[in-house]
């Protein structure tokens, strides 16, 4: 593990005036060399949508105290109860996890299913076994790994409850690599396939042994297993419901993980119960998710009478209240957002590739008003690179010298205006903004301060339409935003699964990759620099260059996504809820064995059963 120091880094000073930990900061900065894996562009839910079920990072600590309390033994925590927790409704896509970009699709089959390895420390960046117990190095071109030998397959048909074999493995790693449906037809749908292509081959040595040969020595391999949607399934299963996970049945989620999904309804309604044969003790008898996202006044009520055991409200009147009324009973935890917020169109096309009307929209939003007028002053602004990943981006006070994050606002809308007209913007007609249904419905009346703000500055009628997040991914991959069409939109954007950016750096914006074509506004540094990070072991010099990188991108007013804030949630949990480290979507396997609940609290007497 390499610790990198923050050195007076400026957004360690900003977040601990919002109550948050230098600690906390500082986790974002220990890495183990390696990037994020290749991820899909939309998030479907900011981190406190409890998707994550609200846990905060053991760095995380309380208002006002220095770090978060020690984490018992396993044998210590208590076994028993079944957490609640609220999810957002009608954000999946598909139980087919490797053909999946939804972060909830990723917090279930955290629950449920192992990687080949996993963050045992995100914070720490420690990368732990999970189906493979170790694994060796013999040369930088070569990992053996060894499966674990005491787990099994859920005991559900056609799979059983087998015992897992190293041939699981195997299998998963090769169809990430084709990105192939069985019966051999290519599937866009395979977001981390680019990730893989590092990959020689694949042997199975013997039932407990997999040898992975990689084509070039590669920095970024074992963090591409680690990630949030890189979990396996059972070959067996992938044969039987290839063509029928769109259907979102319980019965098709199938793993090895510590929970199984138990029951399902799409409008987010889910229940899992333990796995009495994993590994490991598993400290809840389930979990329930309850579809109370968008209805605050519902999640505090049932916070209250302690029918959900984690709460994030939105406005800082309700947090200071309940903190008032309950104090010594909650504890407040605040974490930055796991989903940055932003809007992406094609810019590869005409008209959305002049730079004159990519300029206009990207410094027409007023990124300031929203923190104060969306999130009441809990957010931070985000270059395309998020503070979240402070190590490997430039600090507050270099973003702000930026067109798109000036302080001066009046000359910011002034030029947005003038490159508007230069581009011939006003020609265009109306402009639509999708605005994703759980967005909107989480920040009642976010999708008018979008329009207004646009159509303020830019003179042209912006008229928000509120989508389900997935027709937006739909027209995503289909360029349908920009690219001769008169539509942006505006949401939460794809989740920060690593402590690095460089990987996912690569695989968005280098022209040569799938998912550049996304959004289309080729940048030849940006490609020289990305290219370079593929190659480069030495993380103090992969920092400069993806500073570099962000430097590159706002340059060019943001490449096709402009970033503009990212959230710091305040979350109140019962005093009884106890938890080791867990970033938010990305290790949400670390809740099945490291979270449960102190009965012998004095908060848990009245809470139902």
């Amino acid at each position: 593990m390499l610790t990198v120091p923050d050195s007076d880094n400026y957004w360690t000073r900003k977040l601990a005036r919002k109550g948050m930990t230098r600690r906390r900061l500082l986790g974002t900065a220990g890495v183990t060399g390696v990037g994020v894996a290749a991820l899909g562009l939309v998030g479907c839910g900011d981190d406190d949508d409890d998707d994550t079920g609200g846990l905060p990072t053991a760095t995380t600590a309380p208002s006002g105290s220095p770090t978060a309390a020690a984490s018992p033994t396993e044998a210590a925590k208590q076994k028993g109860g079944v957490a609640r927790f609220t999810s957002a409704g009608n954000t999946w896509d598909t139980f087919d996890i490797d053909r999946s970009r939804f972060t909830p699709v990723s917090t279930l089959f955290g629950w449920t299913n192992l990687g080949v390895v996993q963050w045992d420390s995100y914070t720490k960046g420690v990368i732990g076994g999970a189906l493979a117990e170790k694994w060796e190095q013999p040369d930088k071109q070569t990992i053996v790994f060894t499966l674990r030998p005491n787990v099994y397959w859920h005991d559900k048909p056609p799979v059983n409850g087998r015992l897992a074999k190293a041939e699981d493995i195997a299998k998963f790693i090769e169809r990430n690599v084709a990105g192939k449906l069985r019966d051999g037809t290519e599937d866009p749908n395979f977001y981390r396939k680019s990730a893989f292509q590092v990959v020689d081959k694949v042997e199975v040595v013997d039932e407990k042994t997999v040898k992975v040969t990689l084509k070039t020595p590669n920095p970024f391999f074992l963090n591409t297993l680690a990630g949030a949607y890189a979990k396996v399934q059972a070959p067996e299963a992938i044969d039987a419901f290839e063509k029928d996970y769109a259907n979102l049945k319980p019965e098709l989620v199938i793993g090895t993980g510590g929970m199984i999904l138990k029951s399902f309804k799409a409008e987010g309604e889910l229940e899992y119960v333990r796995n009495e044969k994993f590994y490991r003790q598993v400290n809840w008898d389930g979990v329930k998710y309850l579809n109370l996202f968008t209805d605050q006044s519902a999640q505090l009520a049932a916070f209250e009478q302690k029918q959900l055991d984690s709460f994030s409200p939105t406005q800082n009147a309700v947090a200071d209240d309940l903190l008032k009324r309950y104090q010594g009973k909650i504890t407040e935890y605040k974490q930055f957002s796991a989903n940055p917020q932003a809007g992406t169109y094609y810019g590869g096309a005409a008209p959305w590739n002049n730079p004159n009307l990519i300029g206009a929209i990207f410094r027409a939003f007023d990124r300031r008003a929203l923190i104060q007028s969306l999130l009441q002053g809990n957010a931070v602004l985000s270059g395309n690179v998020p503070p979240t990943q402070a190590a490997f981006t430039i600090p507050e006070k270099e973003l702000i010298t930026f067109p798109g994050y000036l302080e001066d606002r009046a000359k910011e809308e002034a030029e947005a205006k003038k490159m508007w007209e230069a581009g011939g913007g006003p020609a265009l007609g109306e402009i639509i903004v999708d605005i994703p249904d759980i967005w909107e419905g989480l920040y009642s009346g976010g999708a008018a301060l979008i329009t207004n703000q646009l159509q303020k500055v830019l003179g042209n009628k912006f008229t928000a339409k509120i989508e389900p997040y997935s027709t937006i991914t739909t027209k995503i991959v289909k360029q349908e935003y920009g690219n001769g069409k008169n539509n942006i939109w505006f949401g939460w954007i794809t989740e920060i699964t690593d402590p690095e950016p460089s990987l996912l750096n690569y695989l968005q914006y280098n022209s040569k990759q799938p998912q550049f074509q996304q959004f289309g506004v080729k940048i030849d540094k940006v490609d020289q620099l990305t290219d370079a990070l593929m190659q480069e072991f030495d993380i103090a010099k992969r920092q400069e260059m993806n500073k570099e990188i962000v430097r590159e991108l706002i340059k060019n007013y943001g490449a096709g996504i402009p970033y503009t804030l990212v959230a710091v949630s305040r979350i109140m949990r019962w005093n009884y809820f106890k938890t080791g480290e867990i970033v938010p979507f990305v290790t949400s396997h670390q809740a099945v064995t490291e979270s449960w609940f102190d009965q012998t609290d004095p908060t848990w007497q009245g809470r139902p059963a």
